[in-house]
């Protein structure tokens, strides 16, 4: 059988000419961070822009996490820090408008 679904459905974002469109927005958002930290979208800002491009949804103590956060497991392991995933869709599109701000990088969010 033939499936036309998925034509109706917008989700994801792409960045940097790059598609992010799993099922998850979260885990769209995600593999964006590993991305931009594995130097797939170009050289790494310095710390200082790291911190401000992603606020409060990358951490990399896990102490300094809200403490809401650690009890509820609202986050995701990247290596040696700690990915926020209690985000809604327009959190995350608004974390995703500041990166690509930072990194002077084009974004289309659907």
């Amino acid at each position: 059988m033939k499936t036309y679904k998925n034509l109706f459905i917008e989700k994801g974002f792409t960045f940097n000419e790059k598609q992010y469109y799993s099922n998850s927005h979260i885990m769209n958002y995600y593999s964006l961070v590993q991305d931009i930290l594995d130097g797939v979208h170009g050289a790494l800002p310095k710390p200082s822009i790291l911190t401000k491009m992603f606020m409060s949804t990358v951490y990399t103590e896990y102490e300094k996490m809200p403490t809401s956060v650690k009890e509820r497991n609202l986050y995701k392991k990247l290596g040696d820090i700690y990915v926020l995933t209690n985000k809604d869709i327009d959190g995350i599109n608004s974390s995703v408008k500041r990166i690509s701000k930072y990194m002077g990088k084009n974004t289309n969010l659907v």
